[in-house]
């Protein structure tokens, strides 16, 4: 074969081999880059996916914290609005829940007819032993003693009426004469002490037979007035003559608790009344020491013990011992 023949055979030999191997190689090479192109897109969308499912987590974990909060502070916002529900009530009403968790007997230590030296001697007891009580007192010291009437209620103690004069004859004269008495120890009580009393023990207790005003009709405008009067169910017998001692007034005071669920005693704190004094203390300890016993001041909440209620019979009514 010619040498110029042979050169083109060989060159058409060589052009159909490169081409063949372009052909086989071209779709390799192809394939080897698409195939790492979808292996790189597939990361990607790996990647994407988790990025999305850690958003989803994030996400979803905050709204639940954010649902947890709220719920939180939806509770908060209940306990503040009832805590404020709380403090906004009436003193009255939460007053009349704690009465009602009192339960037991109830023991109301009152004192007539004072105050006088005795009665700081009386105040510095009950404060020894924790103990409230109630004072009815009189206009005797008004003028002289002043402060006497005003720490009784700044010790926290019930302060009540009893009369200015104590003079029954002058009181209990006409209905006129027995308002200007008690409206003048109101008076005076408010200015110097602060206290708008409301209560009261009618001198010789509401069944007194030495009025020349009907008792009933007194007692009944004096509940007009919005006022509460208070007799006794229990009587110490310190203001009989001759006066008992110190053991027969505290026997007299325990005997009788026993018998009522609610006990209104009768004491003075004039100034001739040392032996009830003295009697104090151990009245006390001994009402302290009775089981489901406590000892209380008297307030709206108390029993109204009455003598024209049958709490007593007629002979146990003693006309002279207040």
């Amino acid at each position: 074969m010619p040498a110029g023949r042979r050169k083109r055979v060989n060159f058409i030999k060589g052009c159909l081999v490169t081409l063949f191997l372009v052909m086989i190689i071209t779709p390799i090479i192809i394939s080897a880059v698409s195939l790492s192109y979808v292996r790189k897109l597939n990361d990607s969308v790996d990647e994407l996916n988790d990025r999305i499912s850690k958003l989803e987590l994030t996400y979803m974990l905050k709204s639940e914290a954010d649902e947890g909060l709220s719920q939180l502070n939806q509770e908060k916002a209940q306990k503040d609005l009832e805590e404020k529900e709380l403090l906004s009530e009436p003193e009255e009403t939460i007053v009349q829940e704690i009465d009602e968790v009192i339960t037991g007997k109830k023991v109301y230590l009152t004192f007539d007819d004072g105050p006088s030296p005795n009665t700081e001697k009386i105040l510095d007891i009950l404060d020894e032993y924790d103990v409230k009580a109630t004072f009815f007192v009189t206009g005797y010291q008004a003028e002289k003693h002043p402060e006497w009437y005003k720490e009784i209620a700044d010790r926290g103690h019930t302060i009540g009426m009893h009369s200015y004069s104590h003079v029954y004859s002058d009181i209990y004269s006409s209905t006129d004469a027995f308002f200007a008495d008690i409206d003048k120890l109101h008076d005076f009580i408010q200015e110097n002490t602060g206290v708008d009393s409301h209560y009261l023990r009618f001198p010789g207790g509401s069944s007194n037979r030495v009025s020349r005003v009907p008792m009933s009709d007194l007692c009944s405008m004096v509940m007009d007035r919005g006022w509460i009067y208070y007799d006794w169910n229990i009587s110490s017998q310190d203001a009989t003559s001759p006066s008992p001692g110190k053991d027969r007034i505290k026997a007299n005071v325990l005997a009788g608790i026993g018998e009522h669920e609610s006990s209104i005693i009768l004491m003075h704190d004039a100034t001739e009344k040392n032996a009830t004094v003295q009697a104090l203390p151990e009245i006390i300890e001994g009402i302290q020491a009775m089981d489901d016993t406590v000892i209380l001041p008297i307030d709206d909440k108390t029993e109204e013990i009455r003598h024209l209620s049958p709490v007593f019979e007629e002979n146990e009514i003693n006309d002279t011992e207040d």
